[in-house]
């Protein structure tokens, strides 16, 4: 757009798929292009459903956790593939017991904390992991404890599992938090177990690429008028990148895509800001760790197409 332009687009510089779902997503390729078996991945490869449905188009499929029994008599021509989120450690020793070729897709920062949670728990009489209980990230990390585990949603939650799982305040326990979490609350999370047991093992565990996203949402959302978060209604991180944008932005929007975009809404809140002398209306844009690039340009595109024709100016 010209330089002068009363309207604008910002685009969040670390926006799209990061390491661990690119990663994934080449693997699933690469082994889609080398073998003719049928492949299935482990729950969602990602949590994108455009993109997992561009998956079932080249022949890969989703198979739950639960339904992996009703492929063994036909795994000689099967290779599954293991999420980026990862798996149970039983579903790991399943899966080589019965003798499932599989490939493993794993984000390296959940196996980090796989590792982690496998190291330090032995001598544990708890283990915590911030996050969502039905997120398969925490389900599968928890499974590698070898004390009693839980998943805390909150501060408080924390707070009650603590009190009610530990019965001195010299009890081992370990604290950790699943990559996509949110990163303020996490600090809080930390310095309430310091503050009241001496003998906790605190480890920092969201993914740096999310730490960053998040303080990234922070400022953008301050400085624009409307913030839009692409991604996957199921993805942890797409949603964190939403709640952060809602609380500093008058108007966010969570959308899949850009057909999704309210553009009376949007075109209104456009045409009032520019009633107001030398105003400029600003949309920022984000994403979510497991949007495909070209679905967040849509996006980009059809934001910009809506305010231009809302204010009337025109690009170079």
């Amino acid at each position: 757009m010209q330089d002068n332009t009363r309207v604008k687009v910002v685009t969040a510089k670390n926006a799209g798929f990061c390491f661990g779902v690119r990663r994934a997503v080449d693997t699933v390729l690469e082994l889609r292009s080398k073998t003719d078996k049928k492949i299935y991945t482990v729950g969602e490869l990602i949590h994108n459903s455009i993109f997992v449905e561009r998956l079932k188009e080249k022949n890969i499929f989703v198979v739950e956790e639960e339904d992996i029994p009703t492929l063994e008599k036909d795994k000689d021509n099967i290779v599954l593939v293991v999420r980026a989120h990862g798996i149970k450690k039983e579903l790991v020793k399943y899966l080589e017991e019965k003798g499932f070729e599989y490939v493993n897709a794993t984000c390296p920062y959940v196996e980090r904390i796989h590792e982690i949670v496998d190291k330090n728990t032995r001598d544990a009489s708890l283990c915590v992991v911030m996050g969502d209980k039905k997120h398969p990230e925490a389900v599968g990390t928890i499974s590698y404890a070898h004390c009693d585990a839980v998943v805390c949603s909150d501060e408080s939650e924390l707070e009650q599992n603590l009190k009610e799982k530990l019965t001195s305040f010299e009890d081992c326990f370990v604290l950790t938090s699943q990559t996509t979490y949110n990163n303020e609350k996490y600090v809080n999370c930390q310095k309430l177990a310091k503050k009241l047991y001496t003998n906790s093992k605190i480890f920092d565990t969201i993914c740096s690429v999310t730490e960053k996203r998040q303080n990234e949402v922070v400022q953008l959302s301050k400085e624009c008028d409307v913030m839009l978060i692409v991604g996957g209604k199921k993805s942890s991180n797409t949603k964190k990148l939403f709640e952060i944008a809602s609380e500093y932005c008058r108007e966010a929007y969570l959308v899949e895509k850009a057909d999704e975009l309210d553009e009376d809404k949007i075109s209104a809140l456009c045409k009032e800001t520019l009633l107001q002398p030398n105003a400029v209306f600003t949309v920022g844009i984000t994403a979510g760790a497991s949007t495909p690039d070209d679905i967040l340009e849509e996006v980009k595109v059809r934001a910009s197409e809506i305010i231009i024709t809302a204010s009337g100016e025109t690009t170079t």
